[in-house]
């Protein structure tokens, strides 16, 4: 039981026992799993693999550490033994490379496993297409690429049986709308090469319509398979607001190290999930200035060895806790978890439920903390803590056939492989694309199809299919060395001349982000301090063109297409310890010097920055 002054609620949510289940595997395949403790198949594994084996798709709703990969890994096991091959999709590089040891326990059988992304030197990737593995780990970035460059896997392709998307519930918005054009190209490219059909095998967290959504992520028909045999350990839920003291709220990211320094300790070991880059690295900060010892910071951005020896790290119990964001929110294999704290609402129920499902120890009862922040959605749950625990989870929707995402897919789909009028008539608003590719000479007739211009493949490799923009690399122009990436819609938010970035537990003070050269100079800071800053922006949506309009809920709701314009013009210096403001800074000073940190000169604070510094370290570094 905690003991910390702050408003405090207390529930114990009960465990559940496993239910087994009866699903014959072949002896070899058995081996294997014994090798790693499993002797016998959950329920939810059994009922999942017979629906496989009958040629069902199947899509299994399962909170993590629920053994929902067993339900997808003997099949396609034994279809590699058959000689039939399969893709596998996660949503994120670091969960490919995590899971590909999982794969590659059945090497000894004669499966072959490797990952195929965008850190996969371009030797290697030459290699695999040359000797085939039986299952090809990816991401739908790559599998865009793949589909794109099908002549090149068309025996991988011919014998492709089984197809699984993990995690379908991030394919939510703009990103799944892209995720299931792919998904139908692939099926395209599949049918010219083979005429057998492919199967899927979708997991989820739990989400309001897993079945519906993997329906219209990939446009068949699903069976669902729910884990909900699978064993569960009592939580003990800690809800925290944090206390006002003089007109003063405590900060929530100092409460949630109060908590920490409860449940760290003898063994324990804790997740600490922040909602952002800056939070997670605020909480990292105050651990160290507090010495608190035994923790460490985890999140994207970090170089992926740095990641693998933070992983390493806490599976050996070398550290303690690890604050991270949704970077661990995923399924890898960090070992077993005690307890979790929740340093502000995630922002979905599915979400908390995911994080908390990241602790428990078989026979021990986790603990599962939340802290709420000072807004109306934190407080909400804080009030209703029966909507916290047990409230509906979100669903999941897409819009495949908007027109902005339609018409890259069906240039796409002509590169794939030639397209017939038929095709392209049959796509969605195909006739009106088409006509518009045509006017635009984006593409051409060629041997009976259409297939894109080199005006319209110049322009496809720009295309995103998550709508972000490139990674701005990070630079210490002290210590002249590469520290990180960011993306590039957040560097305008956090590395804007002037920002204290924090990276790694250390803060910085950022000197120049060079948008053109996708680039960014940052130096340690020179002085201590409890600030940190917050970008001050300006967000304006110009109405571009009026499609609809109708009345709802007593006002008039409008649907049409419009410009967001936004704008990063200054920035708050904010007290990590208190959360107060202590004061507001226009991007250029008063002064009225050019973006310039550090310059003795300035006298504005010394914020400010000699430009040609940064762009003389960007030469060092070409050179």
């Amino acid at each position: 039981m905690l003991s910390l002054d702050a408003e405090m609620k207390e529930f114990l949510e009960k465990g559940g026992s496993a239910h087994f289940g009866e699903v014959e595997v072949p002896k070899e395949i058995m081996g294997v799993l014994q090798a790693r403790g499993i002797e016998k198949l959950y329920k939810h594994q059994a009922e999942g693999i017979e629906n496989v084996r009958r040629g069902k798709n199947v899509v299994v709703t399962a909170p993590t550490a629920s053994g929902k990969s067993e339900i997808y890994l003997i099949p396609l096991v034994e279809a590699a033994l058959q000689g039939e091959r399969s893709i596998v999709i996660y949503p994120t590089k670091a969960l490919s490379r995590d899971q590909l040891a999982r794969f590659r326990e059945f090497a000894l059988l004669g499966v072959k496993s490797e990952v195929y992304d965008g850190d996969t030197a371009a030797h290697m990737r030459e290699r695999i297409r040359k000797e085939l593995p039986h299952v090809l780990i990816t991401n739908m970035d790559m599998l865009h690429f793949i589909l794109m460059n099908s002549h090149l896997f068309r025996k991988f392709l011919s014998s492709l049986k089984y197809v699984v998307i993990d995690e379908i519930h991030t394919y939510t918005g703009t990103f799944g709308s892209h995720s299931s054009n792919i998904i139908k190209r692939l099926r395209r490219v599949h049918s010219k090469y083979s005429k057998k059909k492919l199967q899927f095998i979708c997991c989820s967290a739990t989400v309001g319509n897993a079945l519906e959504f993997s329906e219209q992520l990939t446009g068949l028909p699903f069976s669902i398979v729910d884990a909900r045999y699978a064993p569960r350990s009592a939580v003990r839920h800690t809800l925290l607001n944090p206390n006002i003291s003089d007109g003063v709220r405590e900060s929530y990211t100092a409460l949630a190290l109060k908590a920490a320094r409860q449940l760290m300790g003898n063994g324990r070991k804790l997740l600490i999930f922040g909602n952002s880059h800056s939070v997670v690295e605020r909480i990292g900060i105050i651990a160290r200035e507090t010495n608190l010892q035994g923790i460490k910071i985890y999140r994207a951005g970090l170089e992926r060895d740095e990641r693998k020896r933070l992983e390493q790290e806490f599976r050996s119990g070398a550290t303690d806790a690890l604050v991270t964001t949704s970077a661990l929110e995923l399924g890898m294999d960090i070992g077993a978890v005690d307890s979790v704290i929740l340093a502000g609402f995630p922002g979905t129920v599915t979400r908390v439920r995911q994080r908390i499902g990241r602790a428990g120890r078989r026979g021990k009862e986790a603990n599962a903390v939340f802290i709420a922040r000072d807004n109306p959605l934190d407080q909400y749950y804080f009030e209703n803590p029966k909507e916290y625990l047990n409230g509906e989870p979100e669903s999941c929707y897409i819009n495949p056939e908007n027109e902005s995402i339609l018409k890259p897919h069906l240039l796409s789909l002509m590169r794939d492989y030639p397209a017939g009028i038929e095709e392209i008539l049959a796509f969605p608003m195909g006739e009106q694309l088409f006509s518009q590719l045509k006017e635009e000479g984006l593409c051409k007739e060629f041997a009976g199809g259409w297939i894109p211009t080199k005006k319209a493949l110049r322009q496809m490799r720009g295309m995103s299919i998550r709508s972000a923009g490139m990674s701005i690399r990070i630079y210490d122009s002290g210590k002249e060395k590469f520290i990180g990436e960011r993306e590039e819609t957040m560097a305008y938010r956090e590395l804007f001349p002037g920002a204290i970035y924090l990276h790694g537990g250390e803060k910085y003070i950022s000197e120049k982000l060079d948008v053109e050269r996708r680039t960014a100079f940052v130096q340690r800071l020179g002085y201590e301090t409890s600030e940190y800053t917050v970008a001050l922006r300006n967000r304006e949506a110009e109405v571009i063109e009026l499609l609809g309009e109708r009345e709802s809920l007593g006002g008039q709701l409008s649907y049409g297409k419009v410009h967001i314009s936004d704008e990063v013009y200054g920035y708050v210096l904010k007290d990590y310890l208190r959360e107060t403001i202590s004061d507001r800074i226009p991007l250029r000073c008063a002064r009225g010097c050019p973006s310039c940190i550090l310059d003795p000169q300035c006298g504005n604070n010394n914020r400010h920055l000699n430009k040609q510094a940064a762009v003389d370290i960007l030469e060092k570094l070409k050179d």
